[in-house]
């Protein structure tokens, strides 16, 4: 080989080799970058996270029964680490598993719900574990567990003479059952858009109101006996030898009164029982049956 055709050679060389490490790294680069649908994206909260909850609609105590609806707001947000996985503001949904209304001897009321979902403020929904409405896989998020159930037993403080059992702005706890897999992405997108629930923001739903009892009214007084005197005897002497003559009087003449009238006791005042009031919130754990087995009575 010619000395300038071995110049060529060697620069020819030194653009080739460095192009191919190039291609190497960048090969390399790709693969130890994670793809889009690496765990790093989603967010997991463990069983027993606490999420606390302010009720939207209020539950009344005559009309509430199994298989109604119960909707609710997150009051703080759930934070995971040094992020937020669930903002304030995100709309919770449930369903009414059973109602105990108060009695006279005990004054407390229980409601077991089952929430079923969150709804975040950019419309991403996430069915909550064991939902049988919404047990398909969210997008984005991992498959949910349907062996756990997030339901509440919710007691309260409340009276028969109360019209709600839980009214607007309630005070709500609830306890994740199952571990709840969110979308990270969906979550960023959402927290600009929720707005914490402010205060004064729910009224109440009662419908009893104050109502001013009447103060009665006196009775009349009666008039007394009317008396008109009678006349006095009147004696003509008599002459001699003759007697007095008495003509005798008349008796007082008594006309008797009018009695009085009673007063009217009058209304008390109607004062309306103290709020219903959430004392606990408690995780209850459902013995499901195999799907096999029967009752006893039915063998």
């Amino acid at each position: 080989m010619r000395p300038f055709e071995s110049i060529l050679f060697s620069s020819a060389l030194l653009f080739i080799f460095p192009a191919c490490n190039l291609a190497g790294a960048q090969q390399t680069a790709a693969a130890a970058q994670p793809s889009a649908t690496a765990n790093f994206r989603s967010v997991i909260l463990s069983a027993g996270t606490k999420v606390e909850l302010l009720v939207t609609r209020p539950v009344w105590t005559l009309t509430a029964k199994a298989g109604d609806a119960i909707y609710a707001q997150t009051s703080f947000p759930v934070v995971l680490g040094m992020g937020i996985a669930i903002p304030a503001g995100t709309y919770v949904q449930g369903t009414i598993e059973s109602v105990t209304r108060p009695a006279r001897r005990t004054n407390h009321a229980e409601i077991d719900v089952r929430f079923t979902k969150f709804i975040f403020a950019n419309g991403y929904v996430v069915p909550l574990p064991g939902d049988p409405a919404t047990a398909a896989t969210t997008p984005g998020a991992s498959p949910q567990s349907e062996d756990a159930e997030t339901l509440i037993a919710i007691t309260i403080q409340v009276t028969t003479t109360n019209d709600l059992l839980l009214d607007n702005g309630a005070d709500v706890e609830m306890t994740l059952a199952a571990p709840l897999a969110l979308d990270a992405e969906q979550i960023t997108q959402a927290i600009p858009l929720s707005r914490l629930p402010q205060p004064g923001q729910f009224k109440s739903a009662t419908q009893c109101r104050f109502i001013p009892g009447s103060p009665g009214s006196p009775g009349t007084p009666g008039t007394p006996d009317t008396v008109i005197p009678g006349t006095p005897s009147t004696t003509i002497p008599g002459g001699p030898g003759m007697p007095d003559t008495v003509i005798p009087g008349t008796s007082d003449t008594v006309i008797p009164g009018s009695p009085g009238t009673p007063g009217s006791s009058g209304t008390p005042d109607y004062i309306c029982p103290p709020a219903p009031m959430v004392i606990s919130c408690a995780p209850v754990v459902k013995n499901k049956q195999p799907l096999n087995s029967q009752p006893a009575a039915a063998r």
